[in-house]
Protein backbone atom coordinates (compact mmCIF):
# COMPACT_ATOMS: atom_id res chain seq x y z
CA UNK A 1 0.00 0.00 0.00
CA UNK A 2 3.06 2.01 0.58
CA UNK A 3 4.80 1.64 -2.63
CA UNK A 4 1.13 2.56 -4.28
CA UNK A 5 0.66 5.84 -2.34
CA UNK A 6 4.31 6.71 -3.80
CA UNK A 7 3.40 5.98 -6.94
CA UNK A 8 0.30 8.10 -6.85
CA UNK A 9 1.84 11.12 -5.21
CA UNK A 10 4.64 10.89 -8.30
CA UNK A 11 1.60 10.69 -10.73
CA UNK A 12 -0.14 13.89 -9.20
CA UNK A 13 3.56 16.01 -9.08
CA UNK A 14 4.28 15.16 -12.98
CA UNK A 15 0.66 16.00 -13.69
CA UNK A 16 0.43 19.59 -11.65
CA UNK A 17 3.98 20.22 -13.69
CA UNK A 18 2.18 19.73 -16.86
CA UNK A 19 -0.40 22.15 -16.07
CA UNK A 20 1.94 24.48 -14.73
CA UNK A 21 4.00 24.59 -17.99
CA UNK A 22 2.67 26.85 -20.41
CA UNK A 23 1.66 29.63 -17.69
CA UNK A 24 5.50 30.34 -17.52
CA UNK A 25 5.79 31.50 -21.16
CA UNK A 26 7.70 34.85 -21.70
CA UNK A 27 5.48 37.26 -23.58
CA UNK A 28 8.48 36.98 -26.27
CA UNK A 29 7.51 33.64 -26.85
CA UNK A 30 4.01 34.58 -26.91
CA UNK A 31 4.59 37.01 -29.65
CA UNK A 32 5.80 34.79 -31.78
CA UNK A 33 3.22 31.83 -31.51
CA UNK A 34 0.93 31.46 -34.33
CA UNK A 35 -2.75 30.85 -34.64
CA UNK A 36 -2.05 26.94 -34.91
CA UNK A 37 0.29 27.30 -32.09
CA UNK A 38 -2.55 29.18 -29.92
CA UNK A 39 -4.96 26.54 -31.25
CA UNK A 40 -2.73 23.86 -29.80
CA UNK A 41 -2.12 25.31 -26.61
CA UNK A 42 -5.45 26.13 -25.66
CA UNK A 43 -6.59 22.24 -26.41
CA UNK A 44 -4.14 21.19 -24.76
CA UNK A 45 -4.77 23.46 -21.43
CA UNK A 46 -8.41 22.21 -21.77
CA UNK A 47 -7.59 18.47 -21.69
CA UNK A 48 -5.05 19.28 -18.55
CA UNK A 49 -7.56 21.28 -16.90
CA UNK A 50 -10.63 18.86 -16.70
CA UNK A 51 -11.29 16.30 -14.08
CA UNK A 52 -13.71 14.50 -16.02
CA UNK A 53 -12.52 11.69 -18.12
CA UNK A 54 -12.57 11.81 -21.94
CA UNK A 55 -15.28 9.87 -23.44
CA UNK A 56 -15.91 8.99 -26.87
CA UNK A 57 -18.55 11.32 -27.04
CA UNK A 58 -16.23 14.55 -25.13
CA UNK A 59 -13.08 13.37 -27.75
CA UNK A 60 -16.11 13.92 -30.47
CA UNK A 61 -16.88 16.70 -29.27
CA UNK A 62 -13.27 18.38 -29.05
CA UNK A 63 -12.47 17.21 -32.59
CA UNK A 64 -15.89 19.39 -33.59
CA UNK A 65 -14.60 22.35 -31.39
CA UNK A 66 -11.31 22.73 -33.23
CA UNK A 67 -13.12 22.22 -36.71
CA UNK A 68 -15.34 25.37 -35.66
CA UNK A 69 -13.09 27.14 -34.50
CA UNK A 70 -10.43 26.77 -37.73
CA UNK A 71 -13.37 27.39 -39.72
CA UNK A 72 -13.92 30.88 -38.13
CA UNK A 73 -10.28 31.76 -38.46
CA UNK A 74 -9.71 30.91 -41.64
CA UNK A 75 -12.80 32.83 -42.91
CA UNK A 76 -11.19 35.54 -45.90
CA UNK A 77 -12.33 39.01 -44.89
CA UNK A 78 -10.78 42.16 -46.51
CA UNK A 79 -7.87 42.90 -44.19
CA UNK A 80 -5.29 43.05 -47.05
CA UNK A 81 -7.52 45.11 -49.69
CA UNK A 82 -8.19 47.90 -46.43
CA UNK A 83 -4.97 48.04 -44.73
CA UNK A 84 -4.47 51.62 -45.52
CA UNK A 85 -7.57 52.34 -43.88
CA UNK A 86 -7.53 50.13 -41.38
CA UNK A 87 -4.46 49.18 -38.85
CA UNK A 88 -4.52 46.32 -36.58
CA UNK A 89 -3.40 47.02 -33.07
CA UNK A 90 -2.39 44.64 -30.48
CA UNK A 91 -2.45 44.38 -26.90
CA UNK A 92 -1.44 41.75 -23.71
CA UNK A 93 -1.63 41.98 -20.34
CA UNK A 94 -0.93 39.43 -17.96
CA UNK A 95 -2.50 39.19 -14.30
CA UNK A 96 -2.71 36.88 -11.48
CA UNK A 97 -6.26 35.98 -12.26
CA UNK A 98 -6.82 36.40 -15.98
CA UNK A 99 -5.12 37.19 -19.33
CA UNK A 100 -5.69 39.38 -22.01
CA UNK A 101 -4.59 39.10 -25.47
CA UNK A 102 -6.16 41.67 -28.09
CA UNK A 103 -5.97 42.51 -31.80
CA UNK A 104 -8.47 45.31 -32.58
CA UNK A 105 -9.04 47.79 -35.57
CA UNK A 106 -7.95 51.53 -35.43
CA UNK A 107 -8.94 53.34 -38.60
CA UNK A 108 -6.60 55.61 -39.89
CA UNK A 109 -7.21 59.48 -38.67
CA UNK A 110 -4.62 60.70 -40.79
CA UNK A 111 -7.12 60.09 -43.87
CA UNK A 112 -9.89 61.32 -41.87
CA UNK A 113 -9.92 62.81 -38.58
CA UNK A 114 -13.42 62.25 -37.74
CA UNK A 115 -12.91 58.17 -37.83
CA UNK A 116 -11.90 59.50 -34.01
CA UNK A 117 -15.45 58.35 -33.63
CA UNK A 118 -14.77 54.73 -34.48
CA UNK A 119 -11.23 54.51 -32.53
CA UNK A 120 -13.00 56.09 -29.30
CA UNK A 121 -15.68 53.88 -29.48
CA UNK A 122 -13.30 50.82 -29.89
CA UNK A 123 -11.26 52.05 -26.45
CA UNK A 124 -14.07 52.90 -24.31
CA UNK A 125 -15.51 49.64 -25.03
CA UNK A 126 -13.03 47.26 -25.11
CA UNK A 127 -9.93 48.40 -23.86
CA UNK A 128 -11.43 49.57 -20.65
CA UNK A 129 -9.42 46.88 -18.35
CA UNK A 130 -11.27 46.94 -14.75
CA UNK A 131 -14.80 46.64 -16.54
CA UNK A 132 -13.30 43.81 -18.50
CA UNK A 133 -12.03 41.90 -15.35
CA UNK A 134 -15.65 42.12 -14.25
CA UNK A 135 -17.32 40.71 -17.55
CA UNK A 136 -15.10 37.93 -17.24
CA UNK A 137 -16.24 36.98 -14.02
CA UNK A 138 -20.07 37.67 -14.93
CA UNK A 139 -19.27 35.80 -18.43
CA UNK A 140 -18.39 33.15 -16.02
CA UNK A 141 -21.35 32.51 -14.19
CA UNK A 142 -23.46 32.77 -17.18
CA UNK A 143 -22.06 29.73 -19.41
CA UNK A 144 -23.44 26.61 -20.58
CA UNK A 145 -20.04 24.59 -19.90
CA UNK A 146 -18.13 25.18 -17.10
CA UNK A 147 -17.29 22.91 -14.67
CA UNK A 148 -17.07 25.53 -11.97
CA UNK A 149 -13.37 24.72 -10.91
CA UNK A 150 -10.68 27.80 -10.57
CA UNK A 151 -6.88 26.14 -11.49
CA UNK A 152 -5.54 28.74 -13.98
CA UNK A 153 -5.94 32.04 -14.94
CA UNK A 154 -9.03 32.90 -17.33
CA UNK A 155 -7.95 34.32 -20.80
CA UNK A 156 -9.43 36.07 -23.33
CA UNK A 157 -8.33 36.40 -26.63
CA UNK A 158 -10.12 39.37 -29.29
CA UNK A 159 -9.40 39.56 -32.48
CA UNK A 160 -11.59 40.72 -35.58
CA UNK A 161 -12.77 40.05 -39.42
CA UNK A 162 -13.35 43.39 -41.19
CA UNK A 163 -15.08 43.60 -44.23
CA UNK A 164 -16.12 46.38 -46.87
CA UNK A 165 -19.58 46.99 -48.53
CA UNK A 166 -20.32 49.39 -50.88
CA UNK A 167 -21.68 53.40 -50.56
CA UNK A 168 -19.42 53.65 -47.14
CA UNK A 169 -20.39 50.34 -45.17
CA UNK A 170 -17.45 48.83 -43.02
CA UNK A 171 -18.66 45.70 -41.20
CA UNK A 172 -16.64 44.86 -38.38
CA UNK A 173 -16.74 41.09 -36.34
CA UNK A 174 -14.63 41.19 -33.37
CA UNK A 175 -14.90 37.68 -31.83
CA UNK A 176 -13.82 36.64 -28.03
CA UNK A 177 -12.52 33.83 -27.59
CA UNK A 178 -12.77 33.00 -23.79
CA UNK A 179 -10.88 30.52 -21.42
CA UNK A 180 -12.09 29.73 -18.29
CA UNK A 181 -10.66 27.66 -15.72
CA UNK A 182 -12.34 24.30 -14.96
CA UNK A 183 -14.44 25.08 -18.50
CA UNK A 184 -14.80 21.59 -20.78
CA UNK A 185 -14.57 23.80 -23.57
CA UNK A 186 -13.39 27.59 -24.17
CA UNK A 187 -16.22 29.36 -25.72
CA UNK A 188 -16.59 32.72 -28.16
CA UNK A 189 -18.51 35.55 -27.83
CA UNK A 190 -19.21 38.07 -30.44
CA UNK A 191 -19.99 41.47 -31.36
CA UNK A 192 -20.77 43.33 -34.74
CA UNK A 193 -19.76 46.78 -35.80
CA UNK A 194 -21.12 48.24 -39.02
CA UNK A 195 -19.77 52.36 -39.90
CA UNK A 196 -20.22 54.51 -41.93
CA UNK A 197 -17.20 55.90 -43.14
CA UNK A 198 -19.02 58.79 -45.23
CA UNK A 199 -21.31 60.23 -42.77
CA UNK A 200 -19.12 58.76 -39.08
CA UNK A 201 -22.04 57.11 -37.41
CA UNK A 202 -22.78 53.46 -36.62
CA UNK A 203 -25.47 51.58 -38.23
CA UNK A 204 -27.98 49.33 -37.07
CA UNK A 205 -30.93 47.01 -37.76
CA UNK A 206 -33.21 49.70 -38.17
CA UNK A 207 -30.98 51.68 -40.27
CA UNK A 208 -29.88 49.20 -42.63
CA UNK A 209 -32.95 47.09 -42.47
CA UNK A 210 -36.98 48.62 -43.78
CA UNK A 211 -39.63 49.41 -40.58
CA UNK A 212 -41.42 46.76 -39.13
CA UNK A 213 -39.10 43.80 -40.89
CA UNK A 214 -38.13 42.39 -37.90
CA UNK A 215 -40.65 39.07 -37.81
CA UNK A 216 -39.43 38.72 -41.67
CA UNK A 217 -35.77 38.57 -40.97
CA UNK A 218 -35.90 36.30 -37.71
CA UNK A 219 -37.80 34.26 -40.12
CA UNK A 220 -35.31 34.18 -42.72
CA UNK A 221 -32.73 33.20 -39.90
CA UNK A 222 -34.83 30.37 -38.57
CA UNK A 223 -35.42 28.83 -42.24
CA UNK A 224 -31.07 28.68 -42.42
CA UNK A 225 -31.00 26.90 -39.03
CA UNK A 226 -34.19 24.70 -39.64
CA UNK A 227 -32.61 23.43 -42.75
CA UNK A 228 -29.42 22.88 -41.38
CA UNK A 229 -31.35 20.71 -38.28
CA UNK A 230 -32.85 18.72 -40.64
CA UNK A 231 -29.83 18.04 -42.62
CA UNK A 232 -27.65 16.62 -39.65
CA UNK A 233 -24.60 17.38 -40.02
CA UNK A 234 -23.13 20.87 -38.43
CA UNK A 235 -26.38 21.40 -36.50
CA UNK A 236 -26.62 18.46 -34.57
CA UNK A 237 -28.09 19.37 -31.25
CA UNK A 238 -28.86 22.96 -32.10
CA UNK A 239 -32.07 24.27 -31.48
CA UNK A 240 -34.21 27.62 -33.04
CA UNK A 241 -33.38 31.16 -32.24
CA UNK A 242 -36.04 32.45 -29.90
CA UNK A 243 -37.89 35.89 -30.13
CA UNK A 244 -36.18 37.01 -27.73
CA UNK A 245 -32.27 36.20 -28.33
CA UNK A 246 -33.25 37.54 -31.78
CA UNK A 247 -34.42 41.19 -30.28
CA UNK A 248 -30.90 40.88 -28.52
CA UNK A 249 -28.70 39.87 -30.83
CA UNK A 250 -30.42 41.94 -33.76
CA UNK A 251 -27.55 44.18 -34.09
CA UNK A 252 -24.80 41.58 -34.49
CA UNK A 253 -24.66 41.73 -38.09
CA UNK A 254 -22.27 42.16 -41.02
CA UNK A 255 -22.46 42.52 -44.55
CA UNK A 256 -19.78 40.34 -47.07
CA UNK A 257 -20.16 40.91 -50.38
CA UNK A 258 -23.41 39.33 -51.29
CA UNK A 259 -24.17 37.97 -47.55
CA UNK A 260 -25.47 38.95 -44.49
CA UNK A 261 -24.22 37.23 -41.46
CA UNK A 262 -25.58 37.22 -38.09
CA UNK A 263 -23.43 36.13 -35.63
CA UNK A 264 -24.66 34.56 -32.15
CA UNK A 265 -22.89 33.49 -29.07
CA UNK A 266 -22.23 29.99 -28.09
CA UNK A 267 -25.44 28.59 -26.42
CA UNK A 268 -27.39 30.69 -28.05
CA UNK A 269 -28.84 28.75 -30.91
CA UNK A 270 -25.89 25.94 -30.27
CA UNK A 271 -23.32 24.54 -27.84
CA UNK A 272 -19.97 25.57 -28.41
CA UNK A 273 -19.33 21.61 -29.90
CA UNK A 274 -21.70 21.70 -33.05
CA UNK A 275 -23.19 24.19 -35.43
CA UNK A 276 -21.49 27.71 -36.71
CA UNK A 277 -20.95 31.12 -34.93
CA UNK A 278 -23.09 32.52 -38.13
CA UNK A 279 -25.98 32.61 -40.01
CA UNK A 280 -25.66 33.36 -43.50
CA UNK A 281 -28.44 34.63 -45.61
CA UNK A 282 -28.04 35.45 -49.10
CA UNK A 283 -28.80 39.41 -49.90
CA UNK A 284 -30.76 38.76 -53.06
CA UNK A 285 -33.41 36.31 -50.35
CA UNK A 286 -34.11 39.60 -48.37
CA UNK A 287 -33.41 42.34 -50.58
CA UNK A 288 -36.78 43.50 -50.38
CA UNK A 289 -36.13 43.77 -46.35
CA UNK A 290 -32.83 45.97 -47.31
CA UNK A 291 -33.40 49.97 -46.90
CA UNK A 292 -30.43 50.84 -49.61
CA UNK A 293 -32.48 48.47 -52.41
CA UNK A 294 -35.44 50.59 -52.14
CA UNK A 295 -34.70 53.81 -51.99
CA UNK A 296 -35.46 53.88 -48.52
CA UNK A 297 -33.39 56.42 -46.60
CA UNK A 298 -30.99 55.17 -44.01
CA UNK A 299 -28.03 53.64 -45.44
CA UNK A 300 -26.35 55.97 -47.75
Amino acid sequence: MKILMICLASLVLLISCKKEAPIHKTEQQDEKETSKDKEQKIKDTIVYDTIIPLSEKDLVQKKNIVIKRERLLTTKDDKQQLQELVVSKSFLKKEDLYVLDYKYPYLNEKIDPLYAVFNDFIKETYLDIEKTANQILEDKELLCDTLKISRFRDKRIIDYKVYSAKNNLMSVVLYKENYYSGMRYSTYLFDCINFDLKKHRFIYFDDFFEPNSDKQVFTAINTVIKKGITSGELYYDCWELSEGDFNAYKNNFVVDDDMIKFYFDDCIVCPSYTGTYSIQIPIKDIMHLIKKYNNTPGVS
